[in-house]
């Protein structure tokens, strides 16, 4: 219950902090926003939205979290992402374009990234069970065992006929890492849709913005600090970017003989990487550079900040285990510490 209680309580406090500009007599006459909160995909979700029809946009952008949780909770056995697991070793199953589009991009980002992201990384996962099996380690035997198991290449995506197959009986697929970004994406999608302008959806450190604050201020989100559960590490202005993304070894994790064990997984080691406590991402959603935050957490600041050269006008922040802030160039006068 220990460990259960941490967990909790570190989802409750990745939540960012949208700062705001200022409380004048300017305020009085502002536009309201119609503002909801939903505990979905194993998070808390915030969205915000300004305009007419704000109320059934938050709505319908909801509506698009709930199906892609539908389609990809490995922890529900009606799921897609489920039933591919459960049919690993034996037959291909037809899926939802979606769950193809999340497959590809999740793929695509294991090329580039020397496979720090890896979705076929279940067996880890599910064997370490961060979150659910108390404060369980497993031996060096049993993360052996389970590391075959895990290799992107192997997986089999049929884009034509919508078929996914794992060809070992065993692997498993996680999109933890992918789908909750996915779903922001099509929750900003619906909400634009609705003719909203201006917009922030914040799930669990997962944040994107459409337009600006109603006063013509750029977004500014404040980043919780890994080591203190009151306080930022970084206040970021979104006037250049419109999505930020954050992994940490505080969102889910166990001590066990002082030893912090977090979800986020090497998939290429089968343990947790121990560089760095933190990884925030800022990037145009137009460059469709999703899905970083938790590659950079298991590559580390230098073999990181290298790759992260592959995604023009996308930067960083790493907060180290020393509890050093590594900062990307281009966030020169973006950031405040």
């Amino acid at each position: 219950m220990k460990g259960l209680r941490r967990i909790l309580l570190s989802i409750s406090l990745i939540i960012l902090v949208v700062l705001g500009a200022g409380c004048g007599p300017g305020a009085l006459f502002a536009p309201k926003p119609y503002k909801e909160t939903q505990f979905l995909m194993d998070t808390i979700i915030d969205i915000t939205a300004y305009g007419q029809g704000n109320e059934a946009a938050v709505k319908t952008a909801f509506d698009e979290f709930k199906r892609i949780n539908e389609l990809t909770n490995r922890f529900d056995e009606n799921s897609q992402v489920s039933k591919i697991n459960q049919a690993a070793g034996k037959d291909k199953v037809q899926v939802d374009p979606d769950v193809i589009a999340m497959l590809k991009l999740a793929r695509s980002r294991s090329e580039q990234l020397d496979g720090a992201l890896d979705i076929t990384v279940g067996a880890l996962t599910e064997l370490w069970g961060v979150g659910h099996k108390g404060e369980f380690v497993p031996s060096q035997a049993e993360i052996k065992a389970a590391l075959p198991l895990v290799d992107y290449r192997l997986l089999e995506i049929d884009d034509k006929a919508n078929t996914v197959f794992l060809p070992k009986t065993g692997m498993s697929i996680d999109l933890g890492a992918v789908a909750k970004s996915y779903a922001n994406r099509k929750a900003i999608d619906a909400l634009k849709a609705k003719g909203i302008k201006s917009a922030l959806v914040n799930a669990g450190g997962e944040v994107r913005v459409i337009g600006t604050r109603p006063d013509g201020q750029p977004w500014r989100v404040g980043v919780q600090d890994p080591r203190n559960t009151e306080g930022l590490a970084a206040k970021i202005s979104l006037s250049d970017w419109d999505s930020l993304e954050t992994s940490g070894d505080y969102q889910r994790f166990f001590i066990k003989d002082n030893v912090r064990y977090a979800h986020i997984i090497d998939p290429r080691t089968g343990v947790q990487p121990r560089e760095v406590v933190s990884v925030t991402i800022v990037s145009k959603s137009d460059n469709y550079a999703d899905v970083l935050s938790t590659a950079m957490f298991v590559l580390g600041v230098e073999r990181g900040q290298e790759l992260l050269k592959q995604y023009p006008g996308t930067e960083a922040v790493f907060i180290t285990n020393d509890g050093k802030k590594v900062v990307t160039p281009g966030l020169a006068g973006k950031i405040e510490f």
